[in-house]
């Protein structure tokens, strides 16, 4: 974890428990306070230039250079398109699961 990854987390959590739907008041507080004492946080790693089309995605990989972590799960496309930068395999949390799980 990187503080600019919680500070996304953060603001997307903020974000879905406003709009109509499922996660509508949803209290996200508790489970990020969980995060913040429980998770291993990392600089980032210098990428040296934007590596992912989106440029706020970044955050994520320059996470896992820095943690040492050899996969990223996720469901964005644009990491998933990067398939493996700096050796760092992009699973989706599907394929994830049946490899590991």
């Amino acid at each position: 974890m990187t503080k600019a990854i919680l500070t996304e987390y953060q603001s997307t959590a903020e974000r879905f428990s406003k709009k109509p739907g499922k996660y509508q008041g949803f209290k996200w507080h508790p489970l990020f306070d969980l995060v913040q004492t429980r998770a291993g946080f990392f600089e980032p790693a210098p990428l040296g230039k934007q590596r992912s089309r989106d440029a706020q995605d970044d955050i994520f990989l320059a996470c896992a250079l820095a943690s040492g972590a050899k996969i990223i799960a996720s469901k964005d496309h644009d990491l998933l398109d990067m398939e493996k930068p700096f050796g760092i395999e992009m699973l989706t949390p599907a394929n994830f699961v049946a490899r590991f799980g």
